[in-house]
């Protein structure tokens, strides 16, 4: 009985060289990247670009405004970088400790700068509730919170529902614009704002 005939070795180490390499060549083939995964890295780029901005709301006993660093990702222009910060103020302190001096339902109106001057127009339930405590709360933590995080803005108009605003509550004079004022705030922000971190 004869033997089974056997190919020629160099033929044989071209056929084994060449299955290595389609094995290889599978081995190596990268799996397509589904959309949903591609769509949830946006997020995360788009945050590298965020800004610390920080919200000055009153704490303690004393109702001190103190601060607190939030990351904002840039809205677009200054202008819009104002209004969207405000628009976090009104969604409530992201700290432990501090509290909301606006009723539920304040938001703000509009926002533009005059000079550097920022005029704000608040709407809702502003002109309600609470004393002298609550109005300097109200008032000085946008003044703070624009001051602090915009250079260019040095004073601050507050209007309501589009109108000029003697006052809110009654006991600050809104006639004239606004500047900041470092007494209102706990004493570590004076200097060197201790800012906490938001939870």
């Amino acid at each position: 009985m004869k033997s089974p005939r056997r190919l020629p070795c160099s033929l044989e180490l071209v056929i084994l060289a060449v299955t290595l390499c389609l094995v290889f060549a599978s081995c190596r083939r990268k799996e397509p990247v589904p959309a949903s995964q591609s769509q949830a890295q946006a997020p995360v780029q788009q945050g590298a670009n965020a800004a610390q901005r920080v919200l000055y709301y009153p704490a303690g006993e004393d109702l001190l405004l103190a601060p607190c660093t939030v990351s904002m990702v840039p809205a677009g222009t200054p202008q819009q970088d104002m209004a969207a910060l405000l628009n976090r103020y009104f969604d409530g302190p992201p700290c432990d400790g501090q509290v909301q001096p606006f009723l539920e339902h304040s938001s703000l109106r509009a926002l533009y700068m005059v000079g550097s001057e920022a005029v704000v127009d608040l709407t809702g339930p502003v002109r309600t509730g609470g004393g002298s405590s609550t109005e300097t709360a109200r008032v000085y933590g946008i003044v703070e919170t624009l001051v602090q995080n915009f250079p260019q803005v040095k004073t601050v108009r507050i209007l309501v529902d589009g109108q000029e605003a003697d006052t809110l509550l009654g006991h600050l004079d809104l006639s004239r614009p606004l500047v900041p004022e470092p007494r209102l705030l706990v004493r570590s922000a004076r200097t060197a704002p201790d800012q906490g971190e938001a939870r």
